[in-house]
Order: C-alpha cells, then sequence, then structure tokens
C-alpha cells in the first residue's frame, strides 16, 4: 500500500518540483521567456534528451500563459535544435544544447527555416506529383474514402488548429497510401521528419493562407482521383504546392522589410 502511493505521488512530486522552479513571466516577448525556461530545464536535466516534454495543456498551466504562447517557445526550441515534434506524439527532446544561438530572435531563425522553403517544394512536388499521378490510376474505393475521410474533417477546422495539421498531414499519407508503393509512404515521412519544423512555419509568418483556397485545393485534388484523371491530379497538387510557396515567401518578405 505504502509503495503504491509512492509511486503515485512521484509524479505529483515531480510536477509541484517543476512549478516550483518556473520563474515569472517578464515584460516583452512571453514566448521568449518560455523558451528561455524550457531551454534551462533541458540544459540541466529536468527535461533530459530522449524524454516527452510535457503536453501543451501543462506546460500552459505550468507556465500560466496561452497555448499560443507555448507553441512559439516549442517552435523556437525546435529550430534551435533542441526538441523535435513528433505528429501525434508530442514534442521530444533531441539535445541538451542548441545547435543554433539561442538568443537569435525569432525572426532570423524563421528566415533561416525559410531558405529551405524552395528545396522543400522542389521535393514535394516531384514526389506528390507522381503520387497524385499513380493514385488517379490504382487508387481504390476504400483508399478514396480515407482521403475523403480528412478531406470532409478539414472543411470545418482553421488552418492554425492541430487538428487541420494532422488531417492534412493525413490527407497527404493517404493519398501516397493509395500509390500502392508503400515506399512512396515512407519517402513522405522521412520528407516530413527532415522538414518538421517548417510544418509550424506556418503558424507563426504573420500572413496565413487562405482556408477556404487551400481546402478546395484538396477537394481538386480528390476530385481528380474520383475521376481517375492522373494528368489532372497531379496538376492539382502542383497547384497547391505553388500556392502555399507564394504564400510563404510573401510572409518572409514581409519579415524582412520589418513589416512583421
Amino acid at each position: 500500500m505504502k509503495t503504491a502511493m509512492t509511486k503515485a505521488q512521484g509524479p505529483a512530486a515531480r510536477r509541484a518540483a517543476l512549478k516550483d522552479a518556473v520563474l515569472p513571466l517578464k515584460g516583452g516577448r512571453k514566448s521568449d521567456h518560455v523558451f528561455e525556461q524550457i531551454s534551462k530545464f533541458i540544459a540541466t536535466g529536468r527535461f533530459p534528451p530522449g524524454t516527452r516534454l510535457p503536453a501543451e495543456r501543462e506546460l500552459t498551466a505550468l507556465f500560466n500563459t496561452s497555448r499560443q504562447t507555448i507553441r512559439e517557445a516549442i517552435y523556437r526550441a525546435e529550430l534551435v535544435g533542441l526538441v523535435e515534434v513528433r505528429h501525434g506524439s508530442g514534442s521530444f527532446v533531441v539535445a541538451r544544447k542548441p545547435r543554433l544561438p539561442p538568443d537569435k530572435p525569432l525572426i532570423d531563425l524563421i528566415k533561416i527555416e525559410a531558405g529551405r522553403i524552395g528545396e522543400f517544394f522542389e521535393i514535394r512536388r516531384a514526389l506528390e506529383g507522381w503520387c497524385a499521378s499513380q493514385a488517379a490510376r490504382v487508387a481504390t474505393d476504400a483508399d478514396l474514402s480515407a482521403i475523403k475521410g480528412r478531406l470532409d474533417a478539414m472543411r470545418d477546422l482553421d488552418v492554425t488548429d492541430d487538428a487541420w495539421e494532422n488531417h492534412d498531414v493525413g490527407f497527404h499519407k493517404a493519398l501516397a497510401a493509395a500509390t500502392g508503393n508503400p515506399l512512396a509512404v515512407r519517402i513522405m515521412e522521412i520528407l516530413r521528419e527532415s522538414f518538421s519544423a517548417f510544418y509550424r512555419l506556418k503558424r507563426h509568418i504573420p500572413n496565413r493562407e487562405e482556408q477556404k483556397v487551400i481546402w478546395q485545393h484538396h477537394k481538386d485534388i480528390y476530385d481528380a482521383l474520383c475521376a481517375h484523371a492522373p494528368e489532372r491530379a497531379r496538376a492539382a497538387v502542383i497547384a497547391h504546392m505553388d500556392f502555399i510557396e507564394a504564400k510563404l515567401a510573401e510572409s518572409v518578405n514581409e519579415l524582412n522589410d520589418g513589416k512583421g
């Protein structure tokens, strides 16, 4: 009984100790101060490499701030190489020390990440253009149903919502699966892992993509698959990539001009 109680108190005691170590947020950008404290907890071993950070909800309560502030702090920690955000699993500590200067302003970190946008979309056009074309030829009713399920879910969500990202990723993964080629699915996963921070870049730039247009792009891809029109499906994917890349470029330019 005593052992069980001790075990039960363990997590609670750890949470209490962590809360005692949290410093009140100062003036300025709250996300900067949250990032600094998370970085310190990682450096001192409170969050050692290989462990998962507390859930977003817990961090919000711990730092007494908003979810948006927590997301910006974690995004920054990801950009400097301290954490890795794994789709559906959470944020995991991958290094005790950052690979980029931790005091570098977030705007500069965003610009560094933005420099990879071109290579990211170049790869996605080639890969997903092929996936769409092939899926239009061989997709089964079950494949199309899986894609439509993601599409329907996205229609009622905001593009900045976590659930949107989940279904957006699920849509493109289902598209790759519809090719019947397991390698295509694995390459998509590797691509996402390699550009994980990019998927959060669009949340923290001032000029967000138009929600209805993005959803319609996905609908165009789905309609082309249902029509078994390979070239039309490929063109729909490329049009979507072109639009997103252009919007992100506009936002980065605004940052460069000091408007953000």
